[in-house]
This record gives C-alpha cells, sequence and structure tokens, in this order.
C-alpha cells in the first residue's frame, strides 16, 4: 500500500451520511461502539455534528484511499485529572486518539498502520502533545499489532480488564518526565 494515496482530512458535515453507514456495520462496531446499537444518521448528527463545529474539544478527520473515504480518525487533549488517574505527571500534554476503518473489505491490508502514523505526524506537528495514548479491546489483537507497529506500547489494562491503555511518547521531553 502507497503512504501517498492515503490522505487525512477535516471531517465536514458531508461525511454524516458515510459516518453512519459505518456506524451501523456489524464489523465496525464489533470494536468501535456496540454491535447491539448501530447508530442512526440522527445519532451521528448529534454526536458529530458540534464535532465538526468545534462547539467540542474533539477534532474529527476523515480518511481517504485514494480520494475515497475509507475511515474515521479523532483526537482531543486529555484533561489533567483523568491523565494522572492514568498515572501520567499533571505536566504532561496528553493527547487521546480513536479511529477505525469503515469498509470491511479493507481490513488486513495494511491500512491502519499508515492512517495511524501519518495521524501521529500531524498531531505532533499541530499541537503540543508530548504523550499520545488510546485505549483497545483486548480482544483485538489485530488493532494491537497495528499500534505496535506505530510505535505503542501496553501500558496497563483499563474498562475492568476488557481494554489496553497503549502510550506512545512523542518528545524527548517527556522520556525525562515519566
Amino acid at each position: 500500500m502507497n503512504l501517498d494515496n492515503v490522505s487525512i482530512r477535516k471531517m465536514n458535515h458531508a461525511d454524516l451520511e458515510t459516518m453512519a453507514r459505518w456506524l451501523s456495520t456489524e464489523a465496525v462496531l464489533k470494536f468501535y461502539g456496540d454491535v447491539n446499537s448501530p447508530f442512526s444518521l440522527q445519532q451521528v448528527e448529534k454526536k458529530y455534528g458540534p464535532r465538526i463545529d468545534g462547539d467540542v474539544l474533539v477534532v474529527p478527520f476523515i480518511v481517504e484511499l485514494n480520494g475515497a473515504p475509507i475511515g474515521f480518525m479523532q483526537y482531543y487533549k486529555i484533561e489533567k485529572c483523568e491523565q494522572q488517574t492514568f498515572g501520567y505527571p499533571a505536566n504532561l500534554d496528553v493527547y487521546g486518539i480513536d479511529q477505525f476503518i469503515g469498509v470491511p473489505s479493507l481490513f488486513n491490508k495494511g491500512l491502519g498502520t499508515i492512517m495511524v502514523k501519518k495521524f501521529i505526524v500531524s498531531i505532533v506537528e499541530t499541537t503540543d502533545a508530548d504523550l499520545v495514548i488510546l485505549d483497545t479491546a483486548i480482544s483485538n489483537p489485530r488493532a494491537i499489532r497495528c499500534y505496535e507497529k506505530c510505535g505503542f506500547s501496553k501500558m496497563q489494562k483499563i474498562n475492568n480488564g476488557r481494554s489496553w491503555l497503549m502510550a506512545m511518547q512523542t518528545s524527548s521531553q517527556t522520556s525525562a518526565n515519566l
């Protein structure tokens, strides 16, 4: 897979129908949401519309392959009290990310690794992130492998042992503060 064929752009209101389609797909909801609760277009508009408009401090993006939408990504700054519950000092700027590929036929093709690597570069260039974290289901070995290939490490089990908190340092200053 060619890196140049994959691009990440800010999500806009025209993407909401595509997002609703992805979030009603069982293969996507298996690890991003709840298989028993597919999203309607109205639910997607209510949740992601304020993010698109900048009313919520979660920044959403669409991933494209050769110009066609194939996935979703978002980042957000972790609140200091929350990052301290994970054991990270308050002097670090910690960002969280979430992502998924919305087209199941594109699973297991290396796209997730390309997406995440490109996204991390963008976050480092546009924010003050010292550390990027994510959580993934322990039952999702495909995602865990992807994140480890991108430089994330398993830090601790969270969500009553159902998920891994994974982290990646984004600056040399971070290692001195951990």
